[in-house]
C-alpha cells in the first residue's frame, strides 16, 4: 500500500507541476527583441537585441524562442537553419524567478532589402518535459538595408570612339566645382583640398578655393530587365543588383556634390507592385535616403517593356543629365536616347555587360565593365 501511494502522490506531484507550468509559464513574461539599428548598408554588422523578463514568482525551466528572420541576415556564432529564402534561428533561455535577461546577436547584412520580423514563437513548459506550450508575441521589428556604394572607376570604364577608340577614366557626374584660387589652409579643410604647387611657393599650407560651376540636374534611369525579351521576373539577378549598386553610387555622388537627382525605373517596390518608378528631383540627404530606400525595396521584376518606358520618359525631362543603367541595348533603346538627346538632355549609359559591336553608337558615351575587350 505504501508503494501505491507514493505513486499516487508522485503522480499527483507531476500533473500539478505540469499544470501549473503549463498555464502559468507564459504569465508575466515579457519578451521583445530589436535591431540595434533600423537602416544600413549591405555588409554592415549590428545586433539584434532579445530581451526576456520573467515577472513573477515561477521560474521558467525552458523557453525556446523561434525567429524566423531572411537568409541574407547572417547570424554570427548560430547553428541557423536556412530554407530557401528564410533562415529560421533558435534562442535557448532559462529563466530564475523576477529575472531579466539581454542577448545579444552579431548579424551581417549580405544583401539590400526590408526585413521584417512581425513575430516570433515561444515555446516552454513543466520542467519534465512532459507537456510543451507555445505562444506567437508580435515584435514588428524592420530593418531596412541600402544597396552598397561601389568604386565606379574601377568597375566601370569609357570607350570614347570618337576619340580613336581611346579609353578615358573619369566619372559618369562631374564634379560641380571649379578651382578659382587658393587661400590659406585653415582647421577643418580636406586634406585633398591643398594645392601642393602654391603650398610650396607661399611657405605654407594653401588650399584650393572652389565656386560652383552651372551643372543641369541628374536623372538616373535603371533598367530592371537583365535580357530584352523578359516577361515576368528578373532572369539575370546579379548583374540588375549590380545596376541597384551602380544607382545607388550615382544618389551617394549626386549628394556629396550637392546636385540634384531624381530616380527612373521600369520596376516597382514592393509596396507598390502596379506602379512603375519616377521620383520627383531633388537634393539633399533626406532626399537621397528616401532615393536608396526605393532601391532597397526595388523588385526584381519588370512593370512595363525599357523601350516604352524610355520612349513615355522623353516627355518628362528636359535639359538634365540622364544616366541610363541596362544590360542590354538594342536599335529601338537607341531611338529613345537620341528623342532623349533632343530635348536638351545628356545622356551617358552605363552598360552591366559586354554589348553587341553593332548597338555602340560612335556619339553617345557608354561605360562598359572593366576588362571587357571590344
Amino acid at each position: 500500500m505504501d508503494i501505491i501511494a507514493m505513486v499516487v502522490i508522485m503522480l499527483i506531484a507531476v500533473w500539478l507541476q505540469y499544470t501549473i507550468f503549463f498555464e502559468k509559464v507564459f504569465s508575466k513574461l515579457d519578451y521583445k527583441c530589436e535591431f540595434s539599428k533600423t537602416e544600413v548598408c549591405e555588409g554592415d554588422e549590428l545586433l539584434l537585441v532579445e530581451t526576456v523578463h520573467n515577472k513573477k514568482l515561477l521560474p521558467v525551466p525552458w523557453l525556446k524562442v523561434d525567429i524566423n528572420s531572411s537568409k541574407w541576415l547572417d547570424f554570427a556564432n548560430t547553428r541557423s537553419v536556412v530554407a530557401q529564402e528564410n533562415r529560421y534561428v533558435t534562442s535557448s533561455f532559462l529563466l530564475k524567478s523576477y529575472q531579466k535577461t539581454v542577448r545579444r546577436w552579431k548579424v551581417k547584412c549580405l544583401k539590400r532589402g526590408v526585413y521584417t520580423t512581425k513575430n516570433v514563437t515561444l515555446l516552454s513548459g513543466d520542467p519534465l518535459g512532459i507537456g510543451t506550450n507555445s505562444k506567437a508575441v508580435p515584435v514588428n521589428t524592420t530593418l531596412t538595408v541600402y544597396p552598397s556604394v561601389i568604386d565606379f572607376e574601377q568597375l566601370f570604364i569609357q570607350s570614347n570612339y570618337l576619340q580613336g577608340d581611346t579609353i578615358v577614366k573619369r566619372w559618369v557626374v562631374d564634379d560641380p566645382f571649379m578651382v578659382s584660387g587658393t587661400r590659406e589652409y585653415t582647421p577643418g579643410d580636406p586634406v585633398n583640398r591643398i594645392h601642393w604647387s602654391a603650398t610650396a611657393r607661399a611657405g605654407k599650407l594653401m588650399v584650393k578655393k572652389n565656386d560652383y560651376t552651372a551643372q543641369p540636374a541628374l536623372t538616373v534611369v535603371l533598367n530592371i530587365q537583365s535580357i530584352e525579351n523578359e516577361y515576368h521576373g528578373t532572369v539575370d539577378k546579379d548583374i540588375i543588383e549590380l545596376g541597384i549598386k551602380v544607382a545607388a553610387t550615382m544618389f551617394d555622388r549626386a549628394l556629396k556634390n550637392g546636385v540634384p537627382v531624381r530616380f527612373a525605373s521600369n520596376g516597382c517596390v514592393s509596396s507598390e507592385p502596379d506602379n512603375m518608378i519616377f521620383t520627383a528631383e531633388s537634393s539633399g540627404m533626406e532626399h537621397v535616403r528616401g532615393l536608396m530606400s526605393i532601391l532597397a525595396r526595388l523588385e526584381l521584376k519588370r512593370n512595363r517593356d525599357f523601350e516604352e518606358y524610355l520612349n513615355n520618359l522623353e516627355k518628362e525631362v528636359a535639359g538634365a543629365d540622364i544616366v541610363i543603367i541596362t544590360a542590354y541595348m538594342n536599335p529601338g533603346l537607341y531611338d529613345a536616347v537620341y528623342k532623349l538627346k533632343s530635348r536638351k538632355n545628356s545622356v551617358t549609359i552605363v552598360a552591366l555587360r559586354k554589348l553587341e559591336a553593332r548597338n555602340i553608337m560612335n556619339d553617345i558615351d557608354i561605360y562598359y565593365p572593366a576588362g571587357v575587350d571590344y
